[in-house]
Parts: C-alpha cells; structure tokens; sequence
C-alpha cells in the first residue's frame, strides 16, 4: 500500500521541528542568516581582511566554549574560565620574560590551567559547593592573582618571533594560521572524547541524571572534576594564544570572555540542564557570535553595545534552548506512541 502525501503543511511542520530539535541546523541556519543580512546590509563585511580577523578573532572564544560545553554536558558551569584564561596568559607571558623556553612558559601555563580545573571539582565534587558559587570563587581568586602579581599594569616585553606564530599575527602557510590549527585539533579530539570514549559516555550520563549514573555505577564526582579539568585546560590553551595575538596582558584581559564562552556553548545547543552538547554546534557558536559583534562594528555602533548585543544572543540562545528542549520531548514522545500503536 503506498503511503499516503504528506501535505506541505505536515512537511513544513516536520522541517520546523528538526530544526529545533537538532541544535546544529539551528545555529547553522543563524549563522547563514547572520551572513545573509551581513551580505546586504555591509558588503565590506566579505571583504578578505576582514573575514580574517573575525575567524582570527573567535579562536579564543572557540576554544573557551569547547570545554564550557564539556561542563555543560555534565551539569554544571563553570564562570571562572575568563579569570582562568587570563592568569594562565600572565603565566606564560611571565617565565618568558625570565628568560625560559617556549614550550616550558606553556606547559607552566597549562599546568595552572589543570590546577584551577581540578581545584573547582573538588569545591564542587568534594566540599559541596555549588558549580555557580565554586567557579565565582575561583574567578575572584585567578583575577584577584593576576592583579597582584602585575600591579594593574600589563605585562609587556615578552614575545618572541616565535610567539607571533603562535598568537596567530604571523600565518603559518597563506591564510592558515598556527592557532586555527589549534582550534580544530582540540575541537576533533574533546568531540572524540565526547563521542568515542567511556568519558564522554558518562558524561552525557550524569548530566541527563546524575543520581541514575550513580546507582550504574559511574563515579559521578570523578567525571564532573575531570569535565572542569578539561575546562581549564582549554582556558590555558586560550590564554596562551590570546597573549600572543595582544602583544600585551593585562590585569583585566579575561573580562567577559566567561560570558562569550556560554554564550556560544548555547548558541551551539549545550543545554543549561546538562546531557546535552557538540563540540561542532560550540565552534558554528563561537563563529555566529563572532560574526554578529564584526557587523555592529562595521556598522559603526559603539564597543559599549557589545555587551548588550551578546546579552540579548544569550537570552535568545536560552530561549531557544528551551524550544529545542519542548519540541524534541514532543517529537520522542509522538515516536512512542507511533511505535506503539504499530506493535498493538
């Protein structure tokens, strides 16, 4: 018996709800909105430098909103990545300028990263903090640091030709830079780990309900200490490379970057109640938020409106993560009862 034509209204509605359900449509379909306004609104907007600058320019956020989405994935949050990324910037910057070898200045950096990762989930895991109240601490604390160890000025004098490459000011080979590469080697392995590995199993799982983890058997407070390790991790690699892009690290370099790296996790269909989350919807959020604070500068509207601009993605990201959540309920619960009309 042939099946029966759906209509267009059944069609429309079907596209509408796949496109909410799955997160990644979703933040591709606002990202080629953002450049279709962009392409008619400010045609300098495709201009080669700039594209440059912006795919230059969302790296660090990228990177942030990578291991954000981690800790979103397991339940929790973590609000001390900008303080994080910024102290482990001062770091490298620092024992270059002692005279040290690259490559040591980085692994001192990533080193304070693992530390503040996993001293958030042991607060966390272990005392019992809150995630919102431990990560506060410890943004309080890695700003409160950087500060006394540079007296509100920057630090200064410290790259090398070297460090150029690294922060991106001097390309590897044409347009490809050294912290693009960086980019899409950590993006492809946290998406391996999120998606191939026991870890990345567990963690969807004791975000979707930790209690039910729990009692499978998963060690719950090992793996949401190991999802805030990552997340420092990659706010040292953040760091490492937003100090060479600057030229310069101040005391307040990480201010806001917290909020950017939710942001985009969102945007990429993380979702605030934990169990949910891609590595690729991360990046497309980190390149839409990107590309939406490029078009108001090239619009010419303040810096100051910044904030506002990202406040007003963020809040719509929320409600859209909570669309997203409402449809794919529907949509599993209209398959239960389509499977189980067909098995009566």
């Amino acid at each position: 018996m042939a099946s029966k034509p759906r209509s267009a209204a059944e069609t429309a509605r079907t596209a509408w709800e796949r496109l909410l359900v799955d997160p990644t449509l979703g933040v591709i379909s606002l990202l080629l909105l953002f450049a279709l306004i962009a392409a008619f609104a400010l045609p300098v907007f495709y201009a080669g430098t700039n594209i440059y600058n912006l795919v230059g320019s969302s790296i660090t956020v990228m990177i942030l909103s990578v291991g954000m989405t981690v800790v979103l994935i397991s339940g929790g949050i973590d609000l001390s990545v900008g303080a994080v990324m910024a102290l482990c910037a001062g770091v490298a910057a620092t024992v270059i300028k002692m005279g040290a070898p690259l490559f040591v200045a980085f692994i001192c950096a990533i080193l304070v990263g693992i530390a503040a990762g996993l001293v958030n989930g042991l607060l966390i895991t272990r005392v019992g903090l809150p995630d919102f109240i431990a990560t506060l601490a410890m943004l309080g604390f890695a700003s409160g640091l950087l500060y006394i160890a540079t007296q509100g000025v920057p630090i200064i004098g410290y790259m090398t030709s070297e460090y150029y490459v690294v922060g991106g000011l001097d390309p590897l080979f044409g347009p490809v830079t050294f912290p693009i590469l960086v980019a899409i080697v950590l993006a492809l392995i946290i998406g391996w780990v999120l998606s191939a590995t026991r870890l990345g199993t567990h963690l969807f799982a004791v975000g979707s309900n930790a209690v039910a983890a729990r009692q499978s058997g998963i060690p719950v407070r090992w793996v949401k200490t190991q999802a805030y390790v990552l997340s420092g991790t990659c706010a040292a690699i953040a760091g490492i490379i937003l100090a060479g892009r600057n030229n310069n690290v101040p005391a307040d370099l990480g201010t806001g970057y917290e909020i950017q790296a939710i942001s985009a996790a969102i945007i990429g269909g993380a979702s605030l109640m934990g169990g949910r989350g891609r590595v690729l919807g991360a990046v497309l959020g980190a390149l839409t938020l990107a590309l939406a604070i490029n078009f108001i500068n090239l619009a010419g509207v303040p810096s100051s409106f910044q904030k506002i601009v990202i406040g007003v993605i963020l809040i719509l990201a929320v409600i859209a993560n909570y669309l997203s959540e409402l449809a794919r309920g529907a949509t599993l619960r209209r398959r239960a009862k389509r499977l189980s009309s067909i098995v009566a």
